[in-house]
């Protein structure tokens, strides 16, 4: 009954009781019309380290570009690179650059008229983490775990609290007030799933009143230090964020009813969201908890204030977020689109900072903006720019586009930028080979719209500067070229300094120098794929595949690809059992086509083609279709693995590593490094020190090995491998377990 009044309580005098909302920024009165970008490197885009600048000042121009005007941006997320700790574990100050780069990216973002939702954490600071996710490196996972202790007493021990407050949030905000770049500071991204009440099963808890607590504190610090800052907070669900009754009982009831597929479905999309190592099973037995829980407004001034005790520390606004798998049987008892703002009771203006830009419950992605603007939501920011599985770029920039050509007086900021200057390159086409000794004509089209073009400059490979030209026409003809592959841009600048980058084009110019990365340095998954000895192969070994299981795939990664571009590849192979032979070929995860192998059975071949690779890492797989083939190498470009030492550097030193798994069963894989030729003997032994079996015995070119080692005709027991060669040997133990 209580739940019925309320209801028609709400329905009847909400419109009268809270009028539609903003939120003041740049002394407007304004519709947050803009997108997560949350990251371009997960907690660490400030702070110690390099920092993608050109990387945010892309993205918020291709904002600004569709009338968009904010972006939110996480911070220190779970502490592992910022803020600085001492040995106590007490924060000591922001982190080496921490100021600097978050000043240098609010630049760029003003410049551009964007504003930036600067949020500090996120309940990934309490995320447990295993062995694995740090490659067996103990040492990582003793560091990880300190750090996760530390956040841990930052959030139940307000002298920990108050060490970040004073070290390290007062001097950021002290630092930054009145940048009009900035929107709000927000203390957490979805705290509650670090919590008690709500919180996941693979996150460590902590109590709601806890969480409370450092807002409160925070909140009233950042206040005293800048009394113009906004201060907000990102609710994971109206479950903590209102006192309307959300959900009934019999949702979690229902939910019990789904499918197997249903729910493998749900709890999918709910790890994918969350980064969550849940199983389906926990992800389930999660949903139908909370869906009995009674909705709260943790977050209202007065149980903050209670909580915490500082009366200047409470939210200017609120910001909710919103998917629907949270409550898979009721999706609409908790969604914005689906009731208005005055629904909910809140008497602050209520930014929608989460969500997916798809269909929702009968509501077309294409309308979703437009939905929040009606119901007198004062923002939507769907996730994410760099999670595209939830919205994708043209989806984001349409409805920023929509809401600019529709609402512009509410969502146009009115800054300092003015329109960009606009360039393309129009010659060479894309993908263009081009002789050894080619002069290369390259012409772009560049204008603007409310001033004029004062330099083009055309770049190869990011930083080599080609030529320029400040007059009309801008072309440049490129001599004295070097054989390689050549990644072509020009930037524009404008008479009051604006500048834009171009399309790239991609060029090869002669014949780039390859480098062979060997079989044997591949991830190699799946049975029946042997390393055999060859005088004859590229470095004396081949794979020997004798499947054609479709699951079983060989996997090169190239950490540092300089620039996104079309590369050739080569394969060396042997048709050794029949011809052809056709495999897949996938690039980062996607098929990218396939290969067809043919050929001589007594001859190694080497078979070209072609992948798109990205700037920094890339995998290049071969997924078995046909299989039954002997497998050499890859050779790649030489220009996208110098400097990488595990690809194409020597060894300095000879090692024995671990073999891994261990203990096994009936498969491990033995990794060694030689740092000359040498001839090399490597073999296994029982506790009593007889030789069980040779893997090599042969002369080895210098490099780095991975030996794979079957043992199913051997019993269980301990075993023990010696690798020498001419003046190094070592012994390391290892245990089969069947």
């Amino acid at each position: 009954m209580k739940f019925f009044v309320l209801l028609v309580t709400t329905i009847l005098f909400s419109q009268q009781a809270f009028p539609q909302s903003r939120i003041n920024y740049n002394n407007q009165d304004l519709f947050l019309s803009g997108a997560n970008l949350a990251w371009l490197n997960f907690a660490n885009d400030i702070g110690p380290g390099l920092t993608d600048f050109t990387g945010f000042s892309d993205v918020m121009l291709q904002l600004h570009d569709h009338g968009g005007n904010a972006l939110r941006l996480w911070l220190h997320t779970n502490g592992t690179i910022t803020p600085e700790f001492d040995s106590a574990g007490y924060v000591s100050g922001p982190g080496t650059n921490t100021i600097e780069d978050l000043k240098a990216i609010l630049d760029s973002a003003w410049k551009r008229e964007i504003g930036l939702d600067l949020c500090l954490w996120s309940f990934d600071m309490l995320r447990v983490r295993t062995l694995d996710d740090f490659g067996g490196n103990q040492a990582l996972l003793d560091a990880y775990n300190i750090i996760k202790a530390n956040n841990k007493r930052m959030l139940t021990d307000t002298n920990y609290t108050r060490a970040y407050i004073n070290n390290c949030l007062i001097p950021m905000v002290d630092s930054l007030k009145g940048h009009p770049a900035i929107i709000a500071w927000e203390i957490f991204n979805e705290p509650e799933g670090m919590s008690n009440q709500f919180g996941w099963s693979d996150i460590q808890h902590v109590d709601m009143s806890d969480i409370q607590r450092f807002i409160n504190l925070c909140s009233g610090a950042i206040h005293r230090t800048d009394t113009a800052a906004q201060v907000t907070s990102g609710a994971w669900s109206f479950l903590a964020l209102t006192d309307v009754p959300t959900v009934l009982a019999k949702a979690g009831q229902e939910l019990s009813q789904f499918s197997s597929s249903q729910k493998e479905e749900i709890a999918s999309q709910f790890k994918q969201k969350y980064r969550s190592s849940m199983s389906t099973n926990e992800v389930i037995n999660y949903l139908e908890k909370i869906s009995h829980i009674i909705s709260y407004n943790y977050y209202s001034d007065d149980r903050l204030i209670n909580t915490g005790g500082d009366t200047d520390g409470t939210l200017d606004f609120y910001s909710v977020h919103y998917y629907s798998g949270i409550v898979p049987s009721n999706p609409t008892s908790v969604s914005p689109f689906h009731h208005p703002k005055s629904y909910w009771l809140l008497d602050k203006p209520l930014v929608v900072a989460e969500f997916a830009l798809q269909n929702s419950s009968g509501i077309p992605k294409e309308k979703l903006f437009d939905t929040l603007y009606q119901l007198e939501y004062a923002g939507a920011l769907p996730w994410s720019w760099t999670d595209t599985d939830f919205s994708s770029h043209e989806d984001v920039l349409s409805s920023l586009q929509f809401m600019w050509d529709n609402y512009r007086n509410d969502v146009d900021v009115i800054g300092i930028s003015g329109d960009w200057p606009n360039v393309i390159i129009t010659s060479p086409e894309n993908n263009t080979t081009f002789p050894d000794t080619s002069e290369i004509e390259i012409t772009a089209d560049a204008y603007d719209n409310d001033g004029y073009v004062v330099l083009v400059e055309f770049f190869a490979n990011d930083t080599l500067l080609i030529g320029a030209r400040d007059t009309l026409p801008f072309n440049y003809t490129w001599t004295n070229i070097p054989d390689g592959n050549y990644s072509i841009k020009a930037i524009a600048t404008d008479n009051i300094g604006n500048q834009r980058t171009s399309n790239r084009v991609n060029i090869i110019v002669g014949t780039p120098a390859m480098t062979r990365l060997e079989e044997y340095r591949s991830a190699r998954v799946g049975t029946d794929m042997a390393i055999v000895s060859d005088a004859t192969a590229s470095g004396g070994l081949y794979l020997d595949i004798r499947t054609n299981t479709p699951t079983n795939t060989i996997t090169w990664t190239l950490p540092s690809v300089p620039q996104d571009g079309t590369y050739e590849i080569k394969f060396g192979y042997r048709c050794a059992y029949d011809s052809p032979k056709i495999q897949f070929i996938n690039v980062n995860g996607t098929q990218a086509g396939e290969v067809i192998f043919e050929g001589a059975a007594s001859q190694w071949l080497e078979k070209s083609t072609t992948v798109d690779l990205l700037a920094g890492q890339n995998t290049i797989q071969l997924q078995l279709s046909w299989g039954w083939m002997h497998l050499d190498y890859m050779a790649v470009p030489t220009e996208i693995v110098v400097g990488v030492d595990d690809l194409s550097g020597t060894p300095t030193e000879y090692s024995l590593h671990q073999n891994y798994p261990n203990p096994f069963n009936p498969e491990t894989t033995i990794e060694f490094v030689i740092p000359k030729s040498s001839f090399v003997n490597l073999s296994i032994y029982d506790v009593l020190g007889r030789k069980v079996v040779t893997l090599i015995n042969r002369e080895l070119n210098a490099g780095n090995y991975s030996i794979p080692f079957k043992a199913s005709t051997l019993a269980s027991g301990v075993y023990f491998y010696r690798l020498e060669t001419g003046n190094f040997s070592e012994i390391k133990k290892m245990m089969l377990l069947k």
